[in-house]
């Protein structure tokens, strides 16, 4: 029963994923990157930090071991820094819904890391999950003239290259996540900590570029940009986040894993109707193709 519970909030956490990729996608052409994340998280903490003082009686995790800020705080450099910028840059670029199938490879390189810093072993049967996920991915990338968001090969290109980078810290983040919250760590204090480090390190680097007060202005002149960027960070940092690291608790890391990058699917119909986006058989088949080896490649 508790694994059942498990997948079901992985498959929430997904669906949340969706519903924010293409909000993100939307505040991110008026705020871009950067700002649009650290906007976005600091909405984030004011929903998560009154629910954190009901549940723990405090609003912010301060008794949390130092170990445990420190990495699940490397977990937000890798997920919420690193990888979400590189994920809303793609999203401009070539759409939620290719870099989110491009993200469904981020498994692969979260069970590489895993061999290699845990000692987690990779069964060789894992190797065909691995093919069918990068085959999938591939298929469906390589057909072109169906994407609104291309803008030539050199954009489009580009766009691919920051998905695989994002897919690459997501895989990262996802490991340390789950060293994270071992021994039954809360997840809301375990997301309010990643929240919180990468609160500071966004608006520093922010603030180092020289661009905070111009950002700033953008907030009044944007109404409908700042309410996607609501609906964006209450899906995706809040909701999707915090029923990731509950999944993690009822099931295994290659399981929640597994399910939670059946994000693409989802995305295949908000493409269509909030995007346009002509959805090909081609571009159902290697996503699910490409899903398909994820949870092969955890059931090895």
């Amino acid at each position: 029963m508790d694994n059942v519970i498990g997948e079901i909030l992985a498959l929430g956490a997904a669906m949340s994923f969706g519903v924010a990729s293409a909000s993100y996608t939307l505040a991110g052409r008026k705020f871009g990157a950067s700002f649009s994340m650290a906007l976005s998280l600091l909405i984030s903490l004011a929903v998560y930090a009154p629910i954190h003082q009901l549940l723990h009686g405090e609003p912010v995790p301060l008794t949390a071991e130092a170990n445990r800020w420190w990495i699940l705080g490397l977990s937000s450099l890798a997920g919420f820094v690193i990888s979400a910028l590189f994920l809303l840059r793609a999203f401009q670029s070539i759409g939620p819904r290719l870099t989110m199938l491009i993200g469904s490879t981020s498994p692969i390189f979260a069970a590489l890391m895993a061999r290699v810093f845990l000692g987690q072993q990779l069964p060789a049967f894992a190797v065909l999950g691995i093919a069918l996920v990068v085959g999938g991915v591939v298929w469906v990338v390589s057909e072109r003239g169906a994407q609104p968001f291309e803008q030539g090969d050199s954009n489009y290109i580009k766009g691919l290259s920051m998905a695989v980078a994002s897919a690459v810290g997501q895989g990262a983040a996802f490991v340390l996540m789950s060293e994270g919250v071992a021994g039954g760590f809360s997840a809301m204090s375990a997301g309010l900590i990643r929240t919180i480090v990468a609160i500071v390190l966004l608006w520093a680097y922010i603030a180092l570029r020289g661009k905070l007060r111009q950002n700033l202005r953008m907030i009044s002149s944007s109404p409908r940009a700042l309410a996607w960027l609501v609906l964006a960070s209450v899906s995706g940092p809040v909701a999707g986040t915090t029923l990731i690291l509950i999944s993690l608790q009822f099931t295994s890391v290659g399981v929640s894993s597994t399910l939670t990058n059946t994000t693409p699917i989802f995305l295949i119909p908000i493409a269509y109707l909030a995007f346009g986006e002509r959805i090909t058989a081609r571009a159902v088949a290697g996503t699910v193709i490409a899903i398909a080896g994820v949870a092969l490649l955890f059931a090895a």
